[in-house]
């Protein structure tokens, strides 16, 4: 939705920081939707990193930027890779509790790196909302995303 605000904290090995998307516009034309954000990375002593990129939803899949988020139609099993991480919806019923609140009947998504060389995660999106958290064990360079604060 045009004008959505989406707050992260996050956290890595090598501290805490914020993060905050907003969409900028939204347009639908030819079965494909394409929403324009923008995202703000804040890491403390560190300038604000301001990146813009799309966010798009075709018959196939949604993705963000390059990276496929979910395959469409959603259906629990269904495989996707985005190099070097093999996915797949694990559930479609999901719970998960953030700093934002408590999040049900959420879509998610696991992975493996490396096909768990690498180490592994998992995504939620909660109805209505989208990305409400991100869990990656990545050997080299874990983080935990977690949806602090939302408006429309």
């Amino acid at each position: 939705t045009e004008g959505a605000v989406r707050e992260y904290s996050s956290e890595t090995a090598e501290g805490k920081g914020s993060f905050k998307i907003e969409i900028l516009s939204v347009a639908s034309a030819g079965g494909k939707t394409v929403a324009k954000c923008r995202r703000a990375v804040n890491w403390a002593g560190e300038p604000p990193a301001v990146t813009e990129y799309e966010a798009v939803k075709d018959s196939a899949e949604v993705r963000s930027g390059s990276m496929t988020e979910f395959k469409l139609p959603v259906k629990k099993g269904t495989e996707w890779i985005v190099s070097p991480r093999r996915c797949w919806i694990e559930d479609l019923d999901a719970a998960v509790t953030t700093p934002a609140g408590a999040f049900k009947n959420c879509l998610l998504v696991a992975y493996l790196i490396a096909e768990g060389d690498g180490g592994s995660g998992e995504r939620w999106y909660a109805p209505g909302v989208g990305l409400v958290k991100v869990v990656e064990n990545d050997e080299g360079e874990p983080f935990t995303h977690e949806l602090v604060a939302h408006a429309g």
